[in-house]
Formats: C-alpha cells, sequence, structure tokens
C-alpha cells in the first residue's frame, strides 16, 4: 500500500469520471448520476480546477486539420541558450509538448507537420542549425494508440 497523501476522495473519482464523459456536463446532471448534492458536486468541480487536479480545457486532434506527420525528438541544449530556445519552441506552432529530461538529452519535443518534407526540413536544418542544439534521437509516430488525454487515475488514489 502507498504512503501517499491521497487529497481527494471517491466523490471526486466520480465527478472526475463524469466529466472525463462529457466535460460539458452540469453540475447537476452530475449530481444526479453519482447521488450527490449538486452544490457540493459544483464546489467539489471549483476545488479540482483550483489546486490544478484537473483542467477543463479543449482537446484538438491535429489530425484533423492536416497535421499527420509526427516526431519526438530528444535534443540536448546548452545552459547558455536553453530558456530561449524553450521559448522559441513555446512560439512554434509545429511543437505542441516540451519536457524537461535527465540523461544524454536534456529536452523533449513533440512536433507535428503537414507533411514529412516539413518535418524533415525542421530536424535536419531548423533544429541541426540552431546553436546549443543537438539533436539526440527522433522516432517518427505513425499512429498514436493511447493519449495523455485518455488516462484517468484509478479509485485507488483516492481516499475512501
Amino acid at each position: 500500500m502507498s504512503n501517499r497523501i491521497k487529497p481527494y476522495d471517491q466523490i471526486d473519482y466520480m465527478i472526475i469520471n463524469e466529466l472525463s464523459k462529457n466535460a460539458r456536463a452540469s453540475a447537476a446532471l452530475i449530481a444526479s448520476k453519482i447521488n450527490v448534492n449538486e452544490r457540493t458536486v459544483r464546489r467539489r468541480i471549483n476545488n479540482l480546477i483550483d489546486t490544478n487536479a484537473i483542467r477543463i480545457t479543449t482537446i484538438v486532434d491535429p489530425g484533423k486539420f492536416g497535421y499527420q506527420s509526427i516526431a519526438d525528438i530528444n535534443l540536448k541544449v546548452e545552459q547558455e541558450v536553453y530558456e530561449n530556445f524553450i521559448e522559441s519552441c513555446k512560439k512554434n506552432p509545429n511543437v505542441c509538448y516540451i519536457a524537461t529530461g535527465w540523461g544524454k538529452a536534456n529536452l523533449a519535443i513533440e512536433t507535428r507537420f503537414l507533411n514529412n518534407e516539413e518535418m524533415y526540413d525542421f530536424i535536419n536544418f531548423t533544429l541541426s542549425e540552431t546553436e546549443g542544439v543537438e539533436v539526440i534521437n527522433f522516432f517518427i509516430i505513425p499512429k498514436i494508440i493511447y493519449n495523455i488525454d485518455q488516462w484517468l487515475p484509478t479509485s485507488t488514489d483516492f481516499k475512501e
């Protein structure tokens, strides 16, 4: 059994499950489905949002907009250019994920492009010619099987 703190309970778990099915569900609808007072549901949703446990957001499918070429790229970025490089990645519409890492690579980015030629040019020219940035490795993603927006905590992650 884990000793970690479990700040949320089974009511929160049920609310999260309902929101994962329909993030636009009203507090009244959720309350009726889980048999809890509507005010309680509304308060709990606000708390989950305020504590950053959940975000109510729009998830866009890049493929529906023609972004079919996906690459995960691991980079070694020198400290002198690190922050500026991250800011430039945030502004690049082809970069959809940035994470720091340990090991030979210290930065990972996920990229999406309209076609393989754009992806090729970004990896082989844009990144490779950026001072202080070295492409350690990359892999092309032909198909995403399971994505972060599908992940949910289990009931054991919540207090009884």
